[in-house]
């Protein structure tokens, strides 16, 4: 074998290697990034339904840092905009309406490699009955994206379990 035949082969060697090595890092690895929502609903039984009726399209962003931090912030659409001097004129109510569609929490996070699952232990949360709580999310990791589950629970007879999806911010 001459040398560029050799050099051509072992490229396509080291190529193989490294996509390879990539799909066995283990999976804290592979969750470190900046993430961007695509998929937000809740499933129901057989339904698909928006997650906790926030109104789409659903947006959101999912940070996990080298450090053991992470951060979570989704937002339903709005019905149209609004400037922040007719925000400021709106009643209690009419601006719990627009908060409604708001959700972020933060904390730490390990990860079970075996188990395929990520734990948020939440430090603090727009819902304080979440802060100080521990979340358990079923996570796989693709070329296309991370997707979380929640436990499936029952609600009302039918197994009931959250799926967002998301894509690696660029």
């Amino acid at each position: 074998m001459d040398r560029r035949a050799f050099l051509v082969s072992s490229m396509g060697v080291l190529a193989t290697s490294s996509s390879a090595t990539a799909d066995q890092l283990p999976l804290r690895s592979r969750l470190i990034g900046t993430w961007l929502l695509t998929e937000a609903v809740t499933v129901k039984g057989n339904e698909t339904v928006p997650w906790f009726g926030r109104h789409p399209p659903i947006t959101g962003v999912i940070i996990y840092s080298e450090n053991g931090w992470m951060s979570v912030q989704i937002a339903g659409a709005h019905a149209g905009t609004i400037s922040r001097a007719d925000f400021d004129k709106l009643s209690a109510a009419d601006r719990a309406a627009w908060f409604d569609e708001y959700y972020a929490y933060c904390g730490t996070f390990e990860v079970d490699d075996a188990a395929h699952v990520v734990t948020h232990h939440v430090v603090s949360s727009l819902l304080p009955y979440e802060t100080g709580t521990i979340l358990k999310r079923n996570v796989s990791i693709n070329e296309d994206g991370l997707s979380l589950l929640t436990p499936a629970r029952d609600d009302g007879g039918q197994t009931t379990f959250n799926r967002l999806v998301w894509k690696r911010a660029t």
